[in-house]
């Protein structure tokens, strides 16, 4: 005799059923190569940088103020990127031949120097005699670079530096500015993946500074100089032989004791365009951010917002091998069009959607400091 089986079994029978083909189908279509669709943004705030402000931080060094002030220190993520002012001057007069040269260097920050005007001599690499930890309570540490080491300057070289030039400091790299033949402003930046040093402006109390115990004389790493004619050639480059991108490296290196990648880059647009830029297309990285320096010309820079439609951008493209990384594209949605000038900056966490958009003046010339912790850039 058969036995009737009731009708609630039924019902939960069925549904378990329809759930496992589900979540099997889901597993197959996956298993097919469909791909997730990525987010229209990743947490993270664009900051803009206009050059007033770092003017104001100029004329507040001549005016007295100790030099080397952060103009903006932000979170971007997995480290904080710093923005800063350095103002030299002239000496009164040349050092004495022979006298020692104090030295010091950063442990856990790489720095980029950019010369914005003037021009003189930093002494840079060799090693430190009679090293010492640098004061964990003094200014050095607190608001300027983090632990750090100082002592007398050994086997260095004095490298001239000029107006347009470009100095990559990894950390552990003994250096101190030399004389200076005229006055000079440097815009320093900062990489900080332990995040040693203070946001700015911010209220909260600085972070507690790591010891350096037994600080050796230098750390492995040395310097790396980009001279403006290096930067100049790119850019008629860009101009002269077509190619895939008006975005190309000038250098990307690895920094020693950070096992990040740095890659300078830059983009130019010669001539006015005969048709406006798409306004809606947009992009961001899922692996870099970018600190861009305005060099020449006037525009609109999309920054912000998210992306609709957002689609990964093909592994093989030039873009995403050669100058972006893994990125994501998508029709711009609650976007910021900020108006640049020359001196202006603009940091870009990874995964804030953003593109250069309009031109009002050409040429138009952007230096473009990719911070690479994943090294998905080449080398060059």
């Amino acid at each position: 005799m058969l036995s009737k089986t009731p009708w609630s079994a039924v019902a939960a029978a069925a549904l378990v059923f329809a759930v496992s083909v589900a979540s099997h189908s889901a597993a197959q279509g996956t298993g097919n190569g469909q791909k997730k669709t990525p987010p229209g943004r990743l947490p993270g705030v664009f900051t803009f940088i206009p050059k007033t402000d770092i003017d104001t931080k100029m004329k507040a060094i001549e005016d007295g103020t100790p030099g080397d002030i952060p103009v903006r220190v932000v979170d971007a993520g997995r480290y904080n990127l710093g923005v800063y002012a350095l103002r030299y001057e002239p000496p009164a007069k040349p050092a004495a031949a022979g006298a020692p040269v104090t030295g010091f260097y950063h442990s856990h920050i790489a720095e980029i120097y950019y010369i914005r005007s003037g021009g003189g001599f930093f002494h840079v690499g060799g090693s430190l005699e009679n090293v010492k930890e640098n004061d964990p309570t003094g200014r050095a540490v607190t608001s300027i670079g983090g632990p750090g080491a100082t002592g007398i300057l050994n086997g260095y070289t004095k490298q001239k530096l000029s107006v347009g030039d470009i100095m990559i400091m990894p950390p552990g790299v003994p250096h101190s500015p030399g004389e200076m033949t005229h006055g000079t402003s440097i815009i320093r930046m900062v990489i900080d993946p332990k995040k040693v040093l203070p946001l700015y402006p911010t209220n909260g109390p600085p972070p507690q500074q790591p010891r350096i115990v037994n600080p050796a004389p230098k750390l492995p790493g040395s310097v790396t100089i980009i001279t403006k004619a290096e930067i100049d050639k790119m850019l008629k480059e860009i101009e002269d032989v077509p190619g895939p991108s008006t975005d190309r490296a000038v250098r990307t290196i690895d920094l020693a004791n950070m096992n990040y990648r740095l890659g300078v880059y830059v983009l130019r647009t010669a001539q006015m365009p005969k048709t406006p830029e798409p306004a809606g297309v947009g992009w961001y990285h899922t692996h870099i951010a970018e600190m861009y320096y305005f060099l020449h010309g006037t525009g609109t820079f999309a920054i912000g917002g998210l992306l609709e439609n957002p689609q990964e951008d093909a592994a093989d493209a030039w873009s995403t091998r050669m100058v972006r990384g893994p990125s994501v594209s998508g029709n711009f949605k609650g976007h910021t069009e900020v108006k640049f000038v020359p001196g202006d900056m603009i940091i870009a966490p990874m995964g804030v959607p953003h593109r250069p958009s309009a031109i009002t003046s050409v040429p138009r010339d952007i230096i473009r400091f990719a911070i690479d912790p994943d090294k998905v850039l080449p080398l060059k």
